[in-house]
C-alpha cells in the first residue's frame, strides 16, 4: 500500500485525510501541530479574526483553535504512537523518534563517483555527495514539529526544549582518527538536530512557505523558506554546539588536556594525535587541507572554550547564543526579506531573555554579561568570514574532489 490508497476517519478539525490520534482527536498532521503550538498562544484569548470567516478555519487562528477545543483536543492526551491508524502503510521514508539514532553511522548521505575533473585534464576523480535523502527527512521533521506539546512562556522557552547540551556530554565515544564516515555522521547530525531544534520556535514554524526562495531539491521543486534557512544556518548552529559541548567535557573532567575536544554527535578526539584519512576528499595531503578546514576543527576558536567555562551559562543563555548567532549569521548572509525575518526573530528572542534576566535571575544589571555572550558569537561569524576567503580559493584551485548535489548547504563550511 502507499500512502495514497490508505482512508481512514477524516480530520475532526477540518476534514481533510486522518492521519492518526492526536490529542485524543482524530486529525491530520497540520491541525495537530497546530493545536500543538497555538494550545497555549494568544490565540487562545482572542475572538474571530474576520468578519466574512465563514467557518473557513484555515484562514482564522482563533477559529481554528476553538474548533480543536470544540471536538476534544486537549495537551493532556498527548500520545506518542499517534500515528497508529497507518501501521499498515509502507512509508518511503521512516523518521527516526530522535536524532541520536545516526549517531557514528550515516544514513542518508550516498557517495558515488561522478567522473574525471576537466579542471586537471580528466585526471581527476570527481565524487558526488548526494544529499536528497537527508534534505527529505529533514523536511520530514519540518512538517511533523515538534516532538511534543509544550508549556512554556515564550519562544526562548521553547527552544530550550529543543536543545538540551547539558545532558549529552554525560557519556562520550573517543575516536582516533577521522574517516568520510564520522564528518558524514557528523553533517547527519547537526542538520537533522538544528531542524529538530527550529521546529520549537512557533514565529520559525509560521514563516510563510510560499516565499519565493532561491533552493532547490534535485527534481527542480523549490524548497520552502524554513528549508533555506536550515541550509544556512546547521554548520553555523554546529560551531557553537561543538566548543560549548568541550567547556562541559572539560568542567565535568578536571583532568582533560586542552586539545581535547568534542568534534560532533558524543565524539571526543585529541586534535593533536588524531589521524585523518582525507582522500575521500581530496587528492591533496591532510596537512595542506587543515589550511582551508581549521575553520571547521575549531583549532581558531580553542580560546573561546576557557570563555564559556568561565561564564557558567544557563541553558536559557546557551539557546539564546545559539538562536543569536544562526539568526544573526541568516540575516548577513541573505539580506532583503529573510534579513527583517530574522530581526524579528531576534528582537522577540531579545525580549524573552530580558525577562528572564529580570524576572527569573532577579538581574536588573546584566549589560555586561550580554556583552560577552555576544562577543563570542562575534569571534564566531569572524572566523567564518576569514575561511570565507581561503573557501574562494580551494574553489578555483580544485582542491575538494566532491561535487554536492545541494552544494547551497556547504556555503562558508569551506567544502564549497
Amino acid at each position: 500500500m502507499t500512502n495514497s490508497d490508505f482512508e481512514g476517519p477524516p480530520c475532526e478539525i477540518c476534514g481533510q485525510a486522518g492521519q492518526g490520534n492526536h490529542f485524543g482527536v482524530i486529525s491530520c498532521r497540520a491541525c495537530a501541530a497546530f493545536f500543538r503550538r497555538a494550545a497555549d498562544s494568544k490565540w487562545s484569548k482572542m475572538q474571530c479574526l474576520s468578519k466574512h470567516c465563514d467557518g473557513k478555519i484555515y484562514h482564522c487562528k482563533p477559529c481554528r483553535l476553538k474548533k480543536c477545543r470544540l471536538v476534544g483536543m486537549d495537551t493532556s492526551k498527548f500520545q506518542h504512537d499517534r500515528d497508529a491508524l497507518q501501521i499498515a502503510v509502507s512509508r518511503k521514508r521512516k523518521l527516526p523518534q530522535t536524532v541520536e539514532i545516526i549517531c557514528g553511522k550515516p544514513h542518508f548521505v550516498l557517495f558515488c563517483p561522478f567522473g574525471p575533473s576537466e579542471s586537471i585534464k580528466n585526471k581527476k576523480e570527481n565524487t558526488f555527495v548526494d544529499l536528497s535523502f537527508l534534505v527529505s527527512q529533514a523536511m520530514d521533521i519540518m512538517k511533523e514539529g515538534a516532538e511534543s506539546p509544550l508549556i512554556a512562556k515564550n519562544g526562548l522557552h521553547k527552544l530550550n526544549y529543543g536543545y538540551n547540551c547539558m545532558k549529552r556530554t554525560e557519556e562520550m565515544k573517543r575516536i582516533t582518527i577521522v574517516t568520510r564516515k564520522e564528518v558524514t555522521s557528523f553533517w547527519e547530525y547537526h542538520f537533522l538536530t538544528t531542524a529538530k531544534w527550529l521546529t520549537y520556535f512557533d514565529k520559525f514554524q509560521d514563516l510563510d512557505q510560499n516565499l519565493k526562495v532561491r533552493v532547490y531539491l534535485s527534481d527542480g521543486k523549490n524548497l520552502n523558506f524554513q528549508m533555506e534557512i536550515l541550509f544556512a544556518v546547521w554548520h553555523v548552529w554546529g560551531r557553537l554546539d561543538k566548543l560549548m559541548a568541550t567547556a562541559l567535557y572539560r568542567e565535568r573532567n578536571k583532568d582533560a588536556k586542552w586539545t581535547e575536544r568534542v568534534i560532533g554527535n558524543g565524539m571526543l578526539t585529541d586534535t593533536i594525535n588524531v589521524s585523518t584519512d582525507s582522500m575521500w576528499m581530496s587528492s591533496y595531503p591532510t596537512d595542506q587541507l587543515r589550511y582551508f578546514l581549521d575553520g571547521i576543527r575549531g583549532v581558531d576558536l580553542f580560546h573561546l572554550i576557557e570563555e564559556l567555562q568561565n561564564l557558567d551559562l544557563t541553558e536559557t543563555e546557551l539557546t539564546f547564543m545559539l538562536a543569536h548567532l544562526s539568526f544573526q549569521y541568516v540575516s548577513t548572509r541573505f539580506g532583503g526579506k529573510i534579513s527583517e525575518v530574522m530581526e524579528g526573530f531576534l528582537e522577540e528572542l531579545s525580549n524573552d531573555l530580558h525577562n528572564y534576566y529580570t524576572q527569573e535571575r532577579m538581574m536588573i544589571r546584566y549589560s555586561g554579561r550580554l556583552m560577552r555572550l555576544l562577543r563570542i558569537n562575534k569571534e564566531i561569524l569572524e572566523n567564518i568570514r576569514v575561511y570565507r576567503g581561503r573557501a574562494e580559493v580551494a574553489k578555483v584551485f580544485d582542491v575538494f574532489n566532491l561535487q554536492f548535489s545541494h552544494p547551497e548547504m556547504f556555503i562558508d563550511t569551506g567544502f564549497h
